[in-house]
C-alpha cells in the first residue's frame, strides 16, 4: 500500500465522498440505495451528526481521498448509544490494496473514544469482501434479517456481525 493518511473529513472532502458512495450503488453489494445520491443529501448527513461520537473519517492517498468510513447511531434512543454500526467505503480506484482493512482499523481504534463498545457490521450476504474484511478484524455472526430488501427484482438477506470491545 503507498503512503496513505487516515483523517476526520472536513466539508471539502464531501464531493469525494459522494462519488465514492455513488460509485458503490450500481454493484449492489454495499448500500440498498438503488440511485446516486447528491451532495445535499450527503451535506445534510455530514452536518446532522455528533462528529465526536459518530465520526466521518476519510483515506487519502497521492490521488486524494480514496475512501470513508464513519460511525452511525444503531438507534437514537440514547440508551442505545455504546453500540453503532460502522460503515466503510472505498473507491473503484483503491479497492484491492488494503485501504479497506486500514480504514476499519482506525473506526475500532477511535471507537472507546468514541465511547462505543459495540461495533455492528450490516453486510449483505451476497458481499463476501465485506463479510471478510469484518471477520478478519474479530467481527462475529449476531443475526441475520432473510430478504430484508429487494434490488433489480432480487431478494437479498442481512447478515449483522458484531464485535465487542
Amino acid at each position: 500500500m503507498s503512503l496513505l493518511t487516515i483523517r476526520a473529513a472536513v466539508d471539502a472532502d464531501l464531493e469525494a465522498i459522494c462519488a465514492i458512495y455513488n460509485e458503490s450503488i450500481p454493484r449492489r453489494l454495499a448500500t440498498a440505495d438503488l440511485e446516486p445520491q447528491s451532495i445535499d443529501v450527503r451535506r445534510a448527513w455530514f452536518v446532522n451528526r455528533d462528529h465526536a461520537t459518530r465520526p466521518v473519517l476519510v483515506a487519502e492517498d497521492a490521488l486524494g481521498v480514496c475512501a470513508w468510513g464513519s460511525y452511525t447511531n444503531f438507534k437514537d434512543r440514547s440508551a442505545y448509544a455504546p453500540t453503532a454500526e460502522v460503515s466503510v467505503y472505498v473507491a473503484d480506484r483503491a479497492t484491492g490494496r488494503g485501504i479497506g482493512r486500514a480504514m476499519l482499523d482506525a473506526l475500532i481504534e477511535r471507537a472507546p473514544a468514541c465511547g462505543i463498545d459495540r461495533i455492528l457490521g450490516f453486510s449483505f450476504a451476497h458481499n463476501e469482501a465485506s463479510l471478510r474484511l469484518c471477520r478478519s478484524r474479530g467481527f462475529v455472526h449476531w443475526g441475520e434479517i432473510p430478504d430484508a430488501c429487494v434490488m433489480d427484482g432480487v431478494r437479498r438477506s442481512v447478515i449483522i456481525l458484531g464485535l465487542q470491545l
